[in-house]
């Protein structure tokens, strides 16, 4: 991780950083990143296993995720995925929100976005060997956010989804209502 932020803040040093158009900088320092340092070393740490848990280190993602590495990041995940399907027959994501802003949701859609079409291409069934998703420090907008998302999620991943507020109330959307 600091091999990492060595090399954001050098790309920072050697480029002002912008007050406004943001994603393109962010996604020309994340390359920056990703060519001084192999995405495959970083991805056990973005991705990190314990048991059936995948624990999702959004903070790492922000810094070294870019269109340009997005494949290899989502194959990446996928697989890990099917190597804790067949080793425990069930997975968790854990993902920990911590600074995600509505720019880095635009900024990251595409990520989304590839890694949910390649796992429905594959034909694995990945989705109903999940049994939970937790969401840990989301942003004050998740409940927004929510309303808005929730409709549209795949039913198999709503019922599944777990935010735990930084107020301490738990939501549940398989019965929409604090826990």
């Amino acid at each position: 991780m600091k091999k990492i932020e060595s090399a954001r803040n050098e790309y920072y040093t050697e480029n002002q950083k912008n007050t406004f158009f943001k994603k393109q900088q962010k996604f020309d320092c994340a390359e920056t990143i990703t060519n001084n340092i192999d995405i495959d070393a970083i991805m056990p740490f973005m991705f990190k296993v314990d048991q059936n848990n995948i624990l999702f280190n959004y903070n790492i993602f922000k810094t070294v995720a870019s269109p340009a590495v997005y494949m290899k990041m989502a194959t990446y995940l996928l697989q890990l995925t099917e190597g804790i399907i067949n080793a425990y027959s069930t997975y968790n994501l854990h993902v920990d929100l911590a600074g995600l802003t509505m720019s880095a949701i635009e900024r990251y859609k595409g990520f989304v976005s590839l890694v949910s079409g390649e796992g429905l291409k594959n034909g694995k069934g990945l989705l109903k060997h999940l049994e939970f998703i937790h969401v840990f420090n989301p942003p004050t907008f998740v409940e927004y956010l929510c309303n808005i998302v929730i409709p549209i999620v795949d039913p198999v991943i709503k019922d599944r989804i777990v935010i735990y507020m930084k107020n301490g109330n738990v939501i549940r959307y398989n019965t929409a209502k604090n826990i």
